[in-house]
């Protein structure tokens, strides 16, 4: 009987602590600023003029 209790934890807990740890990422990720988001996408326009060149 422990084999196939085993079996049902490893198949469901599986997924169940995969979409734990998906939905932490999710609540726990940073937003950035207005600021910021303008900050970066100047710097990525200036790297991609500097590739041009």
């Amino acid at each position: 009987m422990f084999g196939s209790d085993l079996w049902l934890f490893v198949v469901a807990g599986g997924p169940v602590i995969l979409l734990l740890a998906i939905i932490y990422a999710l609540f726990t990720r940073r937003r950035r600023s207005l600021a910021r988001q303008r900050q970066g996408d100047r710097a990525t326009e200036r790297l991609y003029r500097e590739q041009e060149d």
